[in-house]
């Protein structure tokens, strides 16, 4: 029976039936199922698990299940969207189902979950920076604000102005003055949301190192706008992969359980100085030219975490219910044997031996010695056979 493995999936470039084409584990196929959040439906039940009902998708990959509407029940996902994004988009009560559901995932749905609110990751970036300490952790300053109204205490301009949990540098703004503060304040007093601002740093150039399982790559981008990720004018290049960067992404990576796929992103300052900015969970964006490498290591990932899973789990579940059944059967002769003989057959107080020829279960079995050979060897056909013989 092949197990089905659903991919959650933003970039409808992205064909991850031809990634997974020809995988198994234990034995059986991987049957993927590919959909964005929008095109799904999770039904959570307490019996049979996770039900994924998906629409036929706008723009199909030809010769998949995206060509027509389908229903799964699914063993285990890879997260490839995260779930509450701008207005209109926020799939999390489908997330809060798949969690419901107790589905193993890459990245688990609980990190993925707690990965959604900004503030919550930077809380666990402090953490890391109190172990490692501010010289080795060069984390940026920054200050929450949980309304509008708190936010009279700021930092020295310029700073940047966050509002809620946007990513992508939505709800972002750059706040040169104490004039822009108050025009930027009135907009945060139309929503609830909770604010955060954090100082602007002049960078030159900005930064990422990812971590991909055991793999690593880092990236360097220029770009003429202050928000670097906004325009299509940036410019990404290699950057080489140094003890420094590479203890920053594991220690990242270490948080809410530990994180198999994430990206850890930094400025760099004219005087070489570095600062750590954030921290994306599975759903990073893939550099166009290592996107069909990085997703074979996502599948060589995905792969290895499901055998972890469902072949020790079903080997652990079919021993444990073998040994379980032998000790059900030794148990129901114990008592079987003890009612004909009505004799006690706890091991403190063995039947004791008969003290003359004569014997009190003539008709049962012909003697004392007889009894007891036989229900010792019963005993032990059941308790040394081996638990895997079949």
């Amino acid at each position: 029976m092949p197990f089905t493995l659903l991919v959650i999936e933003c970039s409808g470039h992205l064909n991850w039936y031809q990634t997974f084409e020809g995988a198994s584990i234990l034995g059986q196929p991987v049957q993927v199922e590919q959909a964005e959040w929008d095109d799904l439906t999770v039904v959570s039940y307490h019996d049979s698990g996770a039900v994924v009902s998906m629409r036929r998708a706008k723009r199909p990959f030809p010769g998949t299940s995206q060509e027509r509407d389908r229903t799964a029940v699914i063993d285990f996902v890879l997260l490839r969207s995260v779930s509450h994004g701008i207005k209109g988009q926020d799939s999390r009560n489908k997330l809060m189902s798949l969690i419901h559901a107790r589905l193993p995932s890459v990245n688990s749905l609980m990190s993925a979950y707690l990965c959604l609110e900004r503030p919550i990751v930077f809380a666990e970036l402090k953490t890391v920076q109190k172990q490692l300490g501010k010289e080795n952790f060069p984390l940026i300053n920054q200050t929450m604000y949980s309304r509008h109204s708190d936010m009279i205490i700021t930092p020295d301009c310029p700073f940047v102005g966050k509002v809620g949990h946007a990513h992508s540098g939505y709800g972002k703004a750059k706040i040169k003055s104490s004039e822009e503060f108050q025009d930027f304040k009135s907009i945060c007093a139309l929503h609830g949301d909770y604010i955060t601002l954090e100082d602007f740093v002049e960078w030159d150039w900005d930064g990422r190192v990812q971590k991909i399982g055991r793999s690593y790559r880092a990236f360097k981008r220029t770009s003429p706008n202050w928000k670097g990720n906004v325009g299509n004018m940036s410019v990404i290049e290699d950057l080489p992969l140094t003890p420094e960067l590479q203890s920053w992404i594991d220690a990242s990576s270490s948080i809410f359980g530990g994180l198999d796929i994430c990206a850890l992103d930094f400025v760099h300052r004219a005087d070489g100085k570095l600062f750590i900015l954030e921290l994306n969970d599975t759903a990073i964006g893939l550099v166009h030219k290592y996107a069909g490498e990085d997703m074979l290591l996502m599948r060589d990932l995905v792969l290895l975490r499901m055998e972890e899973k469902f072949g020790v789990k079903e080997e652990g579940k079919e021993e444990t219910g073998e040994v379980i059944g032998l000790q059900e059967e030794v148990r129901l002769l114990k008592k079987q044997i003890a009612r004909s003989l009505s004799v006690p057959t706890s091991p403190k107080t063995p039947p004791a031996p008969p003290q003359s020829s004569s014997t009190p279960y003539p008709l049962l079995f012909g003697g004392g010695a007889l009894a007891g050979f036989l229900f010792s060897s019963l005993l032990a056909f059941f308790w040394l056979r081996p638990v895997n013989d079949k």
